[in-house]
């Protein structure tokens, strides 16, 4: 694309100041016109800041609205824009004390989904069938020293297609995801398969109202869909990943991003 790139990984975010002078040790003397910023939940008020200081340079930045979000990205204040909006999603309960997950699951039924308001790739969801394997379940959490505001209860639901799309500014793509074999949650990242889907009118549209709900302009959304074509968007992913869309659509999705950051970056 004409342009020279450096990578900066962030992951393990440390600093020094010395005589008045913030030292970061991956950013030191870095000369560039334009940063693509791209999943930085770790440290992320911090690194947030030091965006903004770039932006004050003239420095062009894309960030996904990042710093719009206030720093609240997660499945839990993502539920709450989805539901603002009125976007068809499970039903959902949140709470911050264990002692009251009983009672929510009993009014959710079952079977029912415990899943975790941060992690991704389908790591960390649970379907449960019945209140003993929820006992269960919190005993493990608990042991693990994991606290309930770190997870979310939602109505299980019986699909016959979940699909992926990926919003690219106006432009998107979609896969099947088909689970493997005695696997409830069809993740490209967990063995599940995918193919090429052509999503109906309506759907396209419900999963763009889903990306302005939570207000980016890059994310993978999650739709299923049922045997009476009721359509649910399960989740907004704020940082997908796009290997699986890759294999499924042909394209290269990489390069799209791309040019979608650069072009939009201020």
């Amino acid at each position: 694309m004409g342009h020279q790139f450096q990578l900066i990984d962030l992951k393990n975010f440390n600093y020094r100041i010395k005589d008045n002078q913030l030292i970061i040790p991956p950013l030191q003397n870095l000369d560039t016109d334009l940063i693509i910023v791209r999943g930085i939940f770790n440290s992320l008020k911090s690194i947030s800041t030091i965006i903004n200081h770039y932006r004050q340079k003239n420095i062009k930045v894309f960030d996904n609205h990042l710093l719009s979000h206030l720093y609240s990205i997660d499945k839990v204040t993502d539920m709450v824009k989805l539901s603002l909006n009125h976007i068809p999603t499970p039903n959902t309960s949140y709470s911050r004390d264990y002692s009251d997950f009983p009672q929510l699951a009993k009014q959710l039924g079952y079977p029912l989904i415990v899943k975790s308001t941060r992690m991704g790739k389908g790591a960390n969801i649970f379907k449960l069938d019945n209140p003993e394997q929820l006992t269960s379940l919190l005993d493990n959490l608990k042991n693990k020293d994991i606290k309930p505001k770190g997870l979310l209860l939602q109505q299980f639901i019986p699909y016959i297609y979940d699909l992926r799309i990926l919003c690219i500014g106006n432009q998107t793509f979609t896969m099947r995801r088909i689970p493997k074999k005695n696997e409830f949650r069809a993740n490209f990242s967990l063995g599940g398969s995918v193919e090429l889907f052509d999503p109906k009118p309506e759907t396209v549209k419900l999963a763009h109202q889903a990306l302005k709900a939570v207000d980016m302009t890059i994310a993978g959304i999650d739709v299923l869909i049922t045997q009476d074509n009721q359509q649910y968007i399960l989740e907004v992913n704020h940082t997908a990943g796009f290997v699986g869309m890759e294999k499924a659509t042909g394209k290269n999705i990489a390069k799209i991003w791309l040019e979608h950051a650069i072009n939009t970056a201020k």
